[in-house]
């Protein structure tokens, strides 16, 4: 589920790093050449590698990896390469590179254009990537309510002593901020403007540590210990064991297919069974956000790992890129829920002119908001043999965001101040949202809001004899926390997705869904709560006088379906699996029961 920037809690890095729509290819290819590069976007340096390759065709083909992201990779679009020029675009991220090459055809001299922003980029080519060694490196997890996040300091020297620093929120996979670092004997200060936020701290007697505190609004603990390893920039990829490798024992289908409605065309992956067919069909719907055919998360591939699952088991499996990802062409950023109903219906429909598909046998497999889809499209839709909820909201949206936001505070380990706190922000930001149109100007909305929320505050502080005084700075700097987390969430509930969201009730859509259903959730799931959402749709179904349905909580397993200690957000990336075999089978399972009475 998309979470709201804040109006869960405080967050430390306003700054959301965006889903990575990752290459495609599923074998490993022969690198032909490495480049490397630095940008600098003002506030942030990116450190960028693009490799490139040749494809089947003998066409050259590139990917580039952000260092400065979390090793996210991209495929770069209409990638070229001769004598005189170095030129690409990345579609996911609309932007484009334009180059032009030295007389070696060893260094590459262009402009980065996103948006409006026109940035220098310089590319060399390099035997390898280029290792990347500071002088010093801090790290330390600072615990910022929602969640716990590691920071990372790198200090580099520079030709006129004045060092270089930059800071890293290694937890979300975004780095290259810019800062500057005072070090006056054994008292330190890092300052990062981008943000707004400034460390303070003393170090230990052998300079190993710094305990201090990270002040952005808020003041909170910081204790920094300095490394002796050595960073590299070439990034160690993470285990993934389920991720499937080749040889595959089905076969792949690259396909595409057009929403008829507003002429957007959807690129996914067919995989079909070996043997003789025709074959049941499982079309899998992502969830929030722009996603990839795979649901790439923090380098899992849970989409894939399913549908590597069920093809073993003679299902066919459709998954495809969400419009405006990868090789799908339209707009993500316009398209609410309903929108991302017409493409499943389009992708019924393709799948059931495939002669060697069973028509009678195509069922959804929806994740989190894509179960919200599953919903809609089975609801209208007869023609659904049957439909998988994993993690799927049995109430609205606003509902989901309250019940999110505490349970995400409290496995990170938020106390019950901390959670009162959130929702009172919430609550008058709902309310807020609620009363706004797209063309509102939302500034004098936001100092509406900060006014309640703090005078909210001081009334319960008033209450419960627990105001203290407050000096006239940390007031305003209270203030001015508050001021970026409701401007933000503002300006994210002003769009047709979030409207949509807020305000849908699942619950008469489930009422008239007539195809078995199994609707499954993890129980350490803080992000669609399985005793909140399971109850509501099993009371559903059952208002609706469907009886060919199972609810299942699944013990010990996350959002993502992950075996997990508190199912904290924090988790999913260190989490070597991607989908437990207990969840795995238990799909696999069920479905095998509704498609033997269906053949």
């Amino acid at each position: 589920m998309r979470t709201l920037v804040d109006a869960l809690c405080i967050a430390l890095l306003l700054v959301v790093a965006s889903m990575r729509v990752q290459a495609q290819d599923s074998e490993t290819k022969a690198v032909e050449e490495i480049w490397y590069g630095t940008m600098d976007a003002g506030p942030r340096v990116f450190r960028f590698v693009i490799k490139t390759s040749k494809s089947e065709k003998g066409q050259p083909t590139a990917e580039l990896t952000s260092l400065d992201e979390g090793g996210s990779k991209f495929k770069l679009d209409d990638f070229v390469i001769d004598p005189t020029q170095l030129r690409f675009t990345l579609k996911s991220e609309k932007a484009t590179y334009q180059s032009q090459l030295s007389d070696d055809g060893k260094k590459a001299t262009g402009k980065w254009l996103q948006g409006s922003a026109n940035l220098d980029l310089v590319l060399e080519k390099k035997e390898s990537v280029p290792p990347d060694i500071p002088d010093e490196v801090w790290l330390g997890t600072l615990n910022a309510g929602v969640q716990k996040l590691d920071i990372q300091v790198r200090v580099y020297p520079a030709k006129n002593e004045k060092k270089i620093v930059f800071v890293d929120s290694v937890s979300q996979n975004v780095g290259g901020f810019k800062a500057e670092m005072k070090d006056d004997g054994n008292k330190v200060t890092i300052d990062v403007p981008s943000f707004r936020a400034k460390y303070s701290g003393e170090k230990n007697a052998d300079a190993t540590e710094i305990i201090g505190k990270w002040s952005q609004g808020i003041p909170l603990e910081l204790r920094l210990i300095r490394k002796k390893l050595v960073v590299s920039s070439a990034k160690v990829a993470p285990i993934r064991p389920q991720t499937p490798q080749v040889p595959f024992p089905y076969d792949i289908e690259e396909v595409t297919f057009k929403n008829e409605v507003d002429g957007t065309v959807l690129a996914g992956t067919l995989t079909r069974p070996k043997s003789s067919g025709p074959f049941p069909v499982a079309i899998l719907i992502s969830g929030s956000g722009p996603q990839d055919r795979d649901e790439t998360l923090l380098d899992h591939k849970p989409f894939w790992v399913l549908a590597d699952h069920l093809s073993r088991r003679g299902i066919a499996v459709l998954r495809f890129d969400d419009r405006g990802v990868g090789k799908s062409t339209g707009k993500f950023e316009n398209a609410t829920t309903q929108d991302f109903a017409g493409d499943v219906r389009s992708a019924l429909s393709f799948v059931k002119k495939e002669s060697s598909i069973d028509a009678s046998r195509v069922g959804l497999i929806g994740h989190s908001e894509g179960g919200l889809v599953a919903t809609l499209v089975a609801a209208k839709n007869k023609d659904v043999a049957w439909v998988v909820l994993m993690a799927s909201p049995g109430v609205n949206g606003e509902e989901i965001l309250y019940s999110q936001g505490q349970l995400i505070l409290a496995a990170e380990g938020g106390g019950e101040a901390a959670r009162k706190r959130q929702r009172l922000l919430q609550e008058h930001v709902f309310a807020t949202a609620k009363e706004l149109t797209a063309k509102d100007d939302i500034e004098p909305l936001v100092i509406s809001v900060v006014d309640k929320i703090m005078a909210s505050e001081n009334d319960v502080h008033s209450k419960e004899g627990s105001k203290k005084p407050k000096s006239d700075e940390d007031d305003q700097a209270s203030r001015n926390v508050l001021l970026e987390l409701v401007r933000a969430n503002l300006n994210v509930m002003n769009d047709p997705w979030f409207r949509f969201f807020a305000s849908y009730e699942p619950g008469p859509d489930l009422q008239r869904i007539e195809c078995p259903v199994l609707a499954i959730n993890g129980e350490k799931d803080v992000q669609v709560d399985p005793k909140l959402n399971l109850s509501k749709i099993e009371s559903y179904l059952k208002a609706g006088g469907n009886s060919h349905f199972t609810i299942k909580e699944l013990p010990g397993l996350n959002h993502l379906f992950q075996s997990c200690k508190t199912g904290g957000i924090s988790e999913y990336q260190s989490i070597e699996e991607t989908i437990a075999p207990v969840a795995l089978e238990t799909i696999a399972t069920w479905l095998k029961v509704q498609l033997e009475g269906k053949q």
